[in-house]
């Protein structure tokens, strides 16, 4: 890839007037020197087709406010109708996966800059148009294997059409908690008379006084005089595992203890109470009530595994408190959805990690790992007590994740192909999105193409892996799996011992 980049700069530079030095003449750039053919593609970009290049012309003219062809772009757009009476409840973490949530980059991550990502804890500045391109590639693939994607803000749009439900979720958003002063009326009116669209962008994307047509100036600019925005953006969204999690026919509702914001927690919450499609579904929100004062426990999406069978395996860490998982596990419990639930502490010595960037299922028998976090965890069981309302802790210890799981699962032993790693001649790939991969169905796949040496470890065990161009959404620290939130997923068989 880093050849044909330079190829293409060469392809551009060798022009009329335009001197070039060649730094394979100076044993400057090895392998590459003039008499290297350079491939050319009916005016196409060495490696890529036209019709893709059109596409990505196509998001960054959209971007810039240029018309684009209805057509070509309709099955990458996000569907507006409201769906209503649908099913959901996720069962299992490789079984067919039938429905899942995203949120698709936008002016959330426009309105970045480097001071915003360190106020935010994100990454960095992204190339908006570029991580469009292939986070529309990402949905169009699942699309194609008839999975339905259902997209954040085209959801809270929907909701916020109803009074009732902008009501609601003002009141919590514009509150002394989250702005650190009353909100004044002026603040609310001006919301309420936004479009029910433009308001859910703004709530994702950031809200400043200007995008009210508010004044500059008075008590409420000198309130917020040390803030750029009314409500901050949410670049986080983009994780959609991240603040929602489903395990059967529930959901947690997240309050990471990572970043410790509450603004997408709302936006969900708002979304499963009065959405059409779940307000009068038999949800049941087992952790996290997002209308309620802040909790001291904080839990994150990809710390939450529903591996099926009744077992479910929690990442504790930085991330996920501990009392947070005994708090989802006494709700599972209870509800009957499962009967076992692992706690796994990561090692609090490495960085804030969560779980499913660290380890994931492939298929009934095949995970990924992480063998630097993953080797180092330590395992707590936990049960409901057999003649109490409480839990029955059993504690794993010397005992692998591996090992534990197989003995639970009552499965052989995993085929566990390792990844990541901080050393160059370790473990393939230096960088930490080998693993985070979704799974589509037992034995398939959809992960970044960077991931070149697990790719090719996981078809050499057997398993269908899916390709999708994720340099943009990878830089800023997404696998597919956080992009996606599972609303609907069969449960699945292990193989038996």
């Amino acid at each position: 890839r880093a050849m044909r980049g330079v190829r293409r700069l060469v392809a551009v530079f060798k022009g009329p007037g335009v001197r070039r030095l060649d730094l394979a003449q100076t044993g400057g750039c090895r392998g590459f020197t003039e008499s290297t053919p350079l491939p050319v593609r009916s005016c196409a970009l060495p490696g890529r087709s036209l019709a893709s290049q059109k596409r990505e012309a196509q998001v960054t003219a959209r971007e810039a406010g240029a018309p684009h062809d209805p057509v070509a772009h309709s099955e990458m757009t996000m569907p507006s109708q409201v769906a209503v009476a649908a099913d959901c409840g996720v069962y299992s973490e490789v079984g067919k996966l039938r429905t899942v949530l995203v949120c698709r980059p936008g002016l959330a991550h426009l309105r970045l800059t480097p001071r915003s990502c360190r106020e935010l804890q994100f990454d960095g500045p992204v190339w908006v148009e570029r991580a469009q391109f292939d986070f529309d590639h990402f949905v169009h693939q699942m699309r194609q294997r008839g999975v339905e994607v259902l997209e954040l803000h085209e959801l809270l749009a929907q909701t916020l059409a109803q009074p009732e439900a902008r009501e609601w979720l003002l009141d919590r958003l514009f509150g002394a908690d989250t702005l650190g002063f009353d909100a004044p009326d002026e603040l609310r009116q001006a919301c309420i008379a936004l479009g029910a669209q433009r308001l859910a962008e703004l709530l994702i994307g950031g809200m400043t006084l200007a995008d009210l047509g508010l004044p500059a100036t008075g008590a409420l600019a000198s309130a917020l005089a040390l803030h750029a925005f009314v409500l901050p953006p949410l670049p986080h969204a983009l994780f959609m595992r991240e603040c929602n999690c489903w395990i059967q026919r529930g959901v947690t509702i997240n309050l990471s203890g990572w970043r410790g914001q509450r603004s997408e927690a709302l936006l969900m919450a708002a979304v499963y109470r009065f959405h059409p499609r779940f307000r009068h579904s038999e949800l049941r929100v087992w952790w996290g009530d997002a209308g309620a004062p802040p909790a001291l426990a904080r839990a994150e999406g990809g710390d939450i595994v529903p591996l099926g069978q009744g077992v479910v395996l929690i990442g504790v860490g930085e991330r996920t408190h501990s009392q947070a998982a005994v708090q989802i596990a006494r709700a599972l419990f209870d509800g009957g959805a499962a009967t076992t639930v692992i706690a796994a502490q990561l090692p609090r010595e490495g960085w804030g990690v969560a779980l499913n960037r660290v380890f994931t299922q492939c298929s009934p028998d095949v995970v990924t790992y992480r063998p630097d976090v993953v080797d180092r965890m330590t395992c707590q069981e936990l049960r409901p007590a057999p003649h109490a309302a409480g839990i029955q802790v059993r504690a794993r210890s010397g005992e692998h994740l591996l090992d534990v799981l197989s003995t639970i699962l009552h499965t052989p032993t995993f085929n566990a192909i390792a990844t990541g790693g901080d050393s160059h001649d370790g473990p393939p790939d230096p960088w930490d999105d080998g693993t985070g991969m979704l799974a589509l169905e037992p034995g398939v796949v959809i992960g970044f193409d960077r991931n070149t040496r697990t790719n090719k470890r996981l078809r050499q065990a057997g398993i269908e892996v899916i390709e999708v161009p994720g340099g943009e959404l990878g830089r800023c620290g997404a696998g597919t799996h956080s992009l996606c939130c599972p609303i609907l997923r069969d449960a699945v068989s292990y193989p038996l011992m």
